[in-house]
């Protein structure tokens, strides 16, 4: 059975705790939520007694039966998970299944989670599905993916998990977050502790509160240059770069930002000459309406052939910052020039200068 990790969370709240789990994960916080959420609901007050956690790559096939075959001690049941299951050899695998495959009690003394953190993409699952083990597997056991984030789930899963936590942030400063930190949401979760503990009893997340992330000035700077660097403003862009680069921030997430409001871009541009309305692209887009309303300015500034060759620069600008012996802000002064300057005015869209001019 294949469900997916919301399907699992249903699944569990309901009481239903299955006796064989294969998790696999593109995102290994959402698995280790889930080995937790297991465990909870498996073990309850005995859990330190009856939780084992082993590895498939040295694993003691005996001992591991006698642990699934032997009643605890302290409680109903164990809780065994098998890390790793992407490394074992063959000849292991050959073992598992025969042990997967033997006759137990009803129900049994152990249930079992075996997790595949390697298996990160479809191809990768589809291959180990090809094998014995996987095939028993993918037939008897209750398997799950957990998947990445895709850019514009963040936000809404950033006001979910602030929720969680018995606070309320808007869904502009979830977008800052988002922007700021990426989609790796265990190091959201950690910058999201350091904001709770700065705002103390307050429950409302506010701009102020986000300074704790990082200085409050450098988080509003670097969205002022990259609006600055789509508007064409090449002066105030480069003195905002001198600013971020004297403060310490990284150069490759300078890139990162830039690069990514151009991709929202281009994807605001498609959007609307597929007939989205302007008042729908924040939902389509992913991305809080103040947001979605100032790209869909830019966006008409912009041809689709203009954007495309911008993404080659960033390519390039991307290589040179990581293997080229020049200096950092001198290959980040030459991309904004170059998108502000003349190759600014030549990615102007046609329609958007004639409408200027009438």
């Amino acid at each position: 059975m294949q469900l997916k990790f919301e399907e699992l969370i249903r699944r569990l709240s309901g009481g239903k705790v299955d006796h064989l789990y294969l998790f696999t994960a593109g995102e290994s916080y959402f698995l280790k939520q889930a080995v937790n959420l297991v465990r909870r609901e498996c073990l309850g007050q005995e859990e330190r007694e009856n939780f084992h956690s082993l590895s498939c790559e040295d694993l003691d096939f005996d001992s591991l039966l006698a642990l699934i075959q032997t009643i605890p001690l302290v409680g109903r049941q164990r809780l065994i998970v098998l890390s790793g299951l992407e490394k074992i050899k063959s000849r292991d695998a050959e073992l598992m299944l025969r042990l997967l495959l033997k006759k137990y009690p009803s129900p049994p003394p152990a249930r079992l989670i075996l997790v595949a953190e390697g298996l990160d993409g479809q191809r990768r699952l589809d291959e180990f599905f090809k094998t014995k083990l996987g095939g028993f597997l993918k037939k008897e056991a209750v398997a799950v993916h957990f998947y990445r984030l895709f850019e514009n789930e963040v936000p809404g899963w950033i006001v979910r998990k602030v929720k969680e936590s018995g606070k309320a942030i808007s869904p502009t400063l979830a977008q800052v977050i988002a922007e700021m930190l990426g989609n790796d949401p265990s190091q959201i979760e950690s910058e999201l502790e350091k904001v709770y503990l700065y705002m103390g009893r307050e429950k409302q997340i506010s701009q102020q509160h986000l300074s704790v992330i990082c200085g409050q000035a450098r988080i509003f700077s670097i969205f002022e240059l990259v609006e600055r660097v789509a508007e064409g403003n090449v002066e105030f862009s480069l003195k905002i770069l001198d600013k971020l680069m004297e403060e310490g921030e990284s150069h490759l997430v300078i890139l990162a930002m830039i690069s990514r409001q151009f991709r929202q871009i281009y994807r605001a541009k498609a959007l609307l000459r597929q007939g989205v309305r302007q008042a729908d692209l924040a939902r389509a887009l992913g991305i809080a309406p103040l947001f979605a309303r100032k790209i869909a300015e830019q966006a008409a500034f912009f041809s689709f052939e203009g954007l495309q060759a911008l993404f080659i620069k960033f390519f390039e600008t991307d290589l040179a910052l990581k293997s080229s012996g020049c200096q950092p802000r001198l290959i980040l002064e030459k991309l904004i020039i170059d998108i502000c300057g003349q190759n600014h005015l030549w990615c102007f869209d046609e329609l958007s200068l004639g409408e200027s001019k009438g």
